[in-house]
Order: structure tokens, then sequence, then C-alpha cells
């Protein structure tokens, strides 16, 4: 991957002290979001916010190297990238965190049972005030497409991507998204996601291909119009689904096949 590597990012594993960092940097990312919108129909809600925080750390997440019965569940891999004033490598204190992924680690094929199981929707998870059958909607509607699609196979899933705002174009996202790829590789696994309208680019650029669409009509189901200057999508993935009506938006489910792991090179 020829990409440009900008040296005052780190990435470095995201600790629970990060929690109100990367929930500020999330929902100011998505704040102009028209399906965030429309989940938080009222704004976000501080209880919102504190399950949100809740959701990042899973209690029960193994170890990466676990070989006992928790191995086959899951585990949750959260990282952040700091930004530093001159160059990080020589940075020894805390840099200003400016992004964050979350990722979904899968070592072992997941049995049929395993990887339909759903999980509604509730208040006790989105937290007050959120609209949850918007939430189902999108959310659980791309989650239910997204496992047809992976049917349990062993993979490494992103499941969020988010920069600061008026932090973006320095490369952190670039850097968070390389830290999964490179350790995908390492294990041989392939990467999967949902791309929103504005990253649909930047994963195909490193490499993901269209897998099938999630269309959301927006304006018929909710009566939202389009504003001027937002995109929601219409010239994604259009070699497997054609342009986008209007009104309606769309994210695009991708997947980046497995490299041949570094140990058998």
């Amino acid at each position: 991957m020829a990409t440009t590597v900008n040296p005052r990012i780190r990435v470095r594993e995201a600790t629970p002290a990060d929690a109100e960092a990367i929930t500020d940097i999330h929902f100011g990312a998505f704040d102009d979001n028209i399906m965030n919108r429309l989940m938080y129909p009222n704004g976000v809600s501080e209880d919102s916010k504190k399950k949100f925080r809740t959701r990042l750390f899973p209690s029960n997440s193994p170890q990466v190297d676990g070989e006992s019965d928790a191995a086959r569940q899951p585990q949750t891999l959260l990282w952040v990238a700091e930004y530093f004033p001159e160059d990080a490598a020589a940075a020894d204190k805390p840099g200003e965190i400016v992004a964050y992924s979350k990722w979904q680690l899968n070592r072992v094929q997941q049995t049929e049972e395993e990887w339909k199981k759903d999980s509604p929707a509730t208040a006790e998870v989105w937290g007050e005030g959120c609209d949850l059958a918007v939430v189902d909607a999108f959310i659980g509607a791309m989650n239910r497409k997204q496992r047809e699609h992976a049917k349990g196979e062993p993979a490494l899933l992103l499941g969020l991507l988010a920069c600061k705002p008026g932090r973006q174009r320095l490369g952190a996202g670039s850097a968070l998204l390389r830290r999964g790829i490179e350790l995908a590789d390492r294990l041989g696994l392939p990467c999967r996601l949902e791309a929103t309208p504005v990253g649909y680019y930047l994963y195909r650029k490193y490499g993901f291909e269209d897998v099938d669409v999630l269309d959301v009509n927006v304006t018929e189901r909710w009566g939202v119009v389009k504003e001027d200057g937002s995109y929601w999508g219409a010239d994604n993935a259009v070699a497997i689904a054609g342009r986008a009506p209007e009104g309606v938006m769309r994210t695009v489910i991708m997947r980046r096949p497995a490299r041949q792991p570094e140990s058998a090179a």
C-alpha cells in the first residue's frame, strides 16, 4: 500500500481513561449524518453517551491468545490515534486524541446458531431519547445483512471509525485502518466493514471490495429531504447495485480478502 504516513500521528490501544474523548469524537463526527440525527431526534442525551461509553469496553472480551471456550467469542479491539505538534516518535507525553477505531476479531468459524444470533435494540443499551425503530431499521438491518454474507467466517470486522471534527486529513483514519489491516494480514484473515457514504472511497483505496448495499429510503420513510451539499452515497457501489435513487442513503458492505500470513511466506 503506497500511502503517506504522518509522523505526527501515533496509534495505540485505548484505555478506559480515553472513553470520554472517544465519545466526544464519535458524536461530533456523526453529528451531520442523517441516520444519527434520526436516531437521536432531540439530540444525544447524556444517558445515551453514558451507554455508548459502556459499550466501548465489553467486560467479556477474551484475550487474543486465549485457548479456553472464551476464545470462541469475538474479541473487541479499540485503538485511538493521537496527534502531536512535533514528530510522534520523539514524544514522551500523551498527544491529542483525534480519531478512534473499534474492531471485532473473530478467530474461529462460528456455528450457524452463533452467527445468526440477533440482539434487539433496547433503551438499556442505547439510552434515553434514542429512537429504537430507527436503530433497528439502520444498524439492525446492516448487522443482519453483514452476518448473512459473512456466515460466521473468521475475520476482522471494523465496527466504527471516526475522526474529530477539525482534525480530518491528518492521516489519523488511515493510520487506524492500516493497523487493523496489518493485524488481519498477520493472522491471514479477511477484513469486513460497512462503509458510510463519505468513507467509501477511503476503503476502496485500501483494497476493500463491494459485497452488497443497504439502501435506506430516508425521504419515503421519515420525510427527510437531502440538504444541499450533503452526500448520501448515490454513486457508491454502482457496479453491483446501480445508482442509489434520490432520497435513499446507501451504506456499502465491503470485504478485503485475506492475505497470506507472514509466517507462511
